[in-house]
């Protein structure tokens, strides 16, 4: 769905044509779109944006806003600007904008009701990321190489060898190990279905039958 742009309210002053709230420092972001502005043209209802005022022909006062992106987060269109609508949902709830990036705790993109989204630093983000596609063990981090199995993790940027195993199970259980110890969400490593359905990854039903 495409939104047109709002006349003569809601942000201060019009972005040029196609940028969005990632080509544009936060300071400016503030500058283009306060708490009581974004009040003025939407409410929250159960983690989604509804209109208050007409913004367009497809933005009728009562319809929900926002459209999926290729990254799978809901954008809202203002004038130009392209926001993030579990940013917008964050400036409305607590009057200002989040420090740092905004993740959603069960890691579905859409889920944007406020008890889902915390703010945190990008290592913070990315200690709660989505499954890999490409991963091919059905556990994060862990590979066959050769006739045993590995177990790795990235931390703050540092790839950790945790060692070969006889076993897939024993490599997902040491990777889970070294997730709990610095600090990972448990749901990392989950995919989308498992974060939707509410089941666990296949690696950590692994490690628990081994633990």
């Amino acid at each position: 769905m495409t939104e047109s742009k709002l006349s003569g309210k809601g942000l201060i002053s019009p972005a040029p044509q196609n940028s969005s709230c990632e080509s544009v420092v936060r300071k400016d972001i503030e500058q283009l779109l306060t708490a009581d502005q974004a009040r003025a043209l939407f409410k929250v209802q159960d983690g989604k944006l509804v209109n208050l005022v007409r913004r367009g022909s497809r933005a009728m006062p009562g319809m929900f806003a926002g459209s999926p992106n290729s990254d799978g987060y809901l954008r809202v269109k203002i004038n130009n600007v392209a926001f993030r609508v579990h940013r917008v949902i964050w400036l409305i709830t607590y009057g200002e904008w989040p420090e740092g990036q905004i993740d959603h705790v069960n890691g579905v993109r859409d889920d944007n009701r406020i008890e889902n989204l915390r703010a945190v630093s990008v290592v913070g983000n990315q200690q709660n990321q989505h499954m890999r596609v490409d991963n091919t063990s059905g556990a994060t981090g862990v590979c066959l190489q050769g006739s045993a199995w590995t177990a790795k993790i990235r931390v703050r940027g540092k790839r950790l060898y945790l060692g070969r195993f006889k076993s897939m199970e024993e490599a997902a259980a040491a990777r889970k190990a070294a997730e709990l110890l610095h600090g990972f969400h448990p749901n990392h490593g989950r995919t989308d279905s498992e974060r939707r359905n509410g089941t666990k990854s296949l690696g950590a039903h692994r490690s628990m039958r081994s633990a």
